[in-house]
């Protein structure tokens, strides 16, 4: 991995009590020498490089030691630990991808063999990836020129490290500083949260990691990366959905965020933990670790804990990551939160849409609202237009992808099919009758208007021609007259390895503070507020309980103190959760970690915070405030705790629809012949989750 010389901090971060696998040791042997892996896990170091400690017992010399590196002596790399005496620290580098190994002696007087104290094996990786994700998505449009880092130098868009710092004005806003250690007339300075005063002087590290963009940012004052520092990092994850084939862009300002620099915490972010780039969270993870890799090792010392940040796509993430990859976030603040990405509501929405615009035209709007859901009908029509074309073959990828790339059923069949599925085809798999991506879109037995039918709001045979002619999607995603079948074995996939957040894998053993701007009504807009209450039916389901998501919302001028609050009592529930050290499992942990303020609150349109549950049948001011809507599913019957993707089906009973006629009963049979949607079992193809950090590669 690309180096810069920094000063060396001189706090090193002793070993985490919420650390991933991105910390491992080696077997004590008989109680003689420790080596730890403080920058990834043993198995998982990329680069060429890993920042190890090598832990000694008193009875032996810090300076007979010889540490090496597949037998080549690096003990030069090692420096004392100012705050650990019997503690070395030092970046190895020059590791051969694959197998390595790290060995530690005590050497002997007199000739005699050297004693071995300690023995790590390790495996590097490419700086550009992949470690877990699987093979690299082709083709892949580069785009660094895009940015300030120049041309890709290779095929895998990689391009030079570079560094800039910054400062901040005592007029606001930060500022260009060529030379770190010259203090402009201008220059502010900040009290982080552990109380240090410091020059207000920014560090920010842009390059490529995993084919990614990258950017980091830490004060350093004077110059010094690190300077200000409070041993902790936000990381930052972007929203959208998109199906990727290219690396996107990602500028300075991404990190360059005074809220929380001027705090001390360090930022970071990567191209690639933007869902409109890649809507993967299985490579977002993997950037995500590399990422903290190069920072651990850039300042020496492993953060006390990873905050995740972010909305809309990028709460999918921080959900998603905490679930399947348990380690990398310490705590999430999720905004406008989504569950998981196998969401419904986009591709429902556009057979809804195409209805409506058509053989549903007479339907009044408060008709379709109780179809689809929505306070705001509208919000479905943005679905439809902003996330659906992410399943078609031929249009859902990003305009930076050449069209004579491109997937087209005639012209190019083998060309890059534009789909959610078929970008993420790692985790898939292919059908072997087309080679395609396996699929697990369906609306089989799903009873669209149900729930308006129920409710008198639409007629026996409104929900009738509703049903007869919502059709569904071929596998190009093109609109067809019937409905959508799912590849049962992507259905299993979805379940096995995480794709559907069933609220288990390491979810609960993570603080989760739901941050909601309030979007439901009056505006149209697509992020539904129903979707941080699906989260914590799932946490109920899987454990017994969601204590440890809490949920804000607000609106209005609420908005601003919400989001200013959240930062700050996640970083108070996190450091009362390292505080922990006692011996009970970590969910028990985190729920006995938190903060007063750590309750359901909301903030009205005037500011003011009101605590009040949030619960889905509350009566409390908060829920009068902002009452949750619901989906075009949860219309046609699907309960908030069902995991169905595809629903298991029964037998068509008329009395669930009132008075029917005997034509009336005729078209119902022949509208679901196989039957309906049962949402009283589990889904086809349910199962739990079949373990945390899986691979999908060699």
């Amino acid at each position: 991995m690309r180096k810069l010389a920094l000063v060396l901090v001189s706090m090193i971060a002793a070993a985490m009590a919420l650390g991933p696998p991105a910390a491992a040791r080696a077997s004590r042997g008989h109680g003689t020498g420790d080596i730890t892996a403080l920058s990834a896990d043993p198995q998982r170091v990329t680069g060429g490089d890993v920042l190890l400690a090598v832990d000694v017992p008193r009875r032996i010399s810090l300076t007979r030691l010889r540490i090496e590196r597949n037998g080549g002596d690096v003990t030069a790399a090692f420096d004392p630990d100012p705050r650990r005496s019997r503690r070395l620290v030092g970046l190895v580098d020059g590791l051969d991808l694959g197998r390595n190994t790290v060995e530690v002696f005590e050497a002997r007087r007199s000739g005699k063999h050297s004693k071995r104290l300690g023995k790590l094996r390790l495996r590097n990786h490419p700086i550009t990836g992949p470690v877990f994700s699987g093979p690299h998505q082709t083709p892949f449009i580069c785009e660094t020129a895009k940015t300030d880092l120049g041309p890709p130098l290779d095929a895998d868009c990689s391009a030079p490290t570079r560094t800039d710092f910054f400062y901040r004005s005592t007029a606001g806003g930060f500022k260009p500083l060529p030379d770190p250690t010259s203090r402009p007339a201008d220059l502010a300075q900040t009290t982080t949260r552990s109380g240090e005063t410091v020059d207000y002087v920014v560090r920010v590290e842009s390059g490529t990691i995993n084919r990614a963009i990258y950017r980091w940012a830490v004060l350093a004052a004077g110059g010094q990366a690190g300077r200000g520092w409070n041993h902790r990092l936000v990381y930052e994850y972007g929203g959208g959905c998109g199906t990727g084939y290219h690396q996107g862009t990602l500028g300075q300002g991404a990190v360059l965020d005074d809220a929380a620099l001027s705090h001390g915490y360090a930022k970071a972010t990567a191209s690639l933990n933007t869902f409109q780039t890649a809507c993967n969270e299985v490579l977002s993870a993997e950037t995500t670790m590399m990422v903290k890799e190069r920072i651990v090792e850039s300042l020496r010392a492993a953060p006390v804990w990873t905050m995740g940040s972010g909305g809309s796509g990028g709460a999918i993430q921080q959900l998603s990551i905490a679930h399947n990859y348990p380690g990398l976030l310490d705590g999430i603040v999720p905004a406008l939160t989504f569950q998981d990405a196998q969401l419904g509501e986009p591709l429902d929405c556009r057979l809804l849409n195409r209805y409506f615009a058509g053989p549903g035209a007479a339907l009044t709007p408060a008709q379709r609202q109780a179809i689809n859901g929505y306070r705001n009908i509208v919000s479905c029509i943005l679905w439809d237009a902003a996330f659906a074309d992410v399943i078609v073959a031929d249009v859902g990828c990003d305009p930076s992808v050449p069209a004579d790339l491109i997937y087209n059923a005639v012209t190019n069949p083998t060309g890059a099919r534009c789909t959610l599925w078929d970008s993420n085809v790692n985790i898939w798999g292919r059908d072997p009758a087309t080679g395609f991506a396996r699929r697990s879109l369906d609306n089989v037995g799903v009873q669209y208007g149900l729930r308006a039918l129920q409710e008198g709001a639409i007629t026996v045979d409104q929900f009738l021609d509703l049903n007869e002619k919502i059709g569904g999607y071929d596998n190009d995603g093109k609109l067809r007259p019937e409905r959508a079948v799912a590849d049962p074995a992507a259905l299993a996939i979805a379940y096995r390895t995480g794709r559907i957040n069933s609220g288990a894998g390491g979810l609960p053993n993570v603080p989760i503070l739901d941050v909601r701007p309030y979007t439901d009504f009056p505006q149209a807009d697509i992020h539904t507020y129903i979707h941080s209450y699906v989260v914590r039916e799932r946490l109920r389901q899987a454990t017994g309980t969601a204590a440890n998501q809490v949920m804000w919302r607000a609106a209005g001028a609420g908005v601003a103190p919400m989001s200013a609050a959240a930062r700050e009592l996640m970083a108070d529930w996190l450091d009362a959760l390292v505080a922990d050290d006692s011996r009970r499992p970590l969910a028990k942990k985190v729920i006995a970690a938190k903060p007063a303020g750590a309750v359901d609150a909301c903030w009205t349109p005037a500011g003011e915070r009101i605590d009040d549950p949030a619960e889905i049948d509350a009566t409390g001011p908060c829920t009068d405030l902002y009452p949750p809507a619901s989906t075009p599913r949860m219309r046609a019957g699907q309960p908030i705790t069902s995991l169905a993707i595809k629903c298991r089906l029964r037998r068509v009973d008329p009395d669930d629809y009132g008075t029917l006629t005997a034509e009336q009963e005729t078209r119902l049979h022949a509208v679901f012949p196989d039957g309906v949607c049962d949402y009283r079992r589990p889904g086809v193809g349910q199962q739990p989750v079949a373990g945390t950090w899986l691979s999908f590669g060699d």
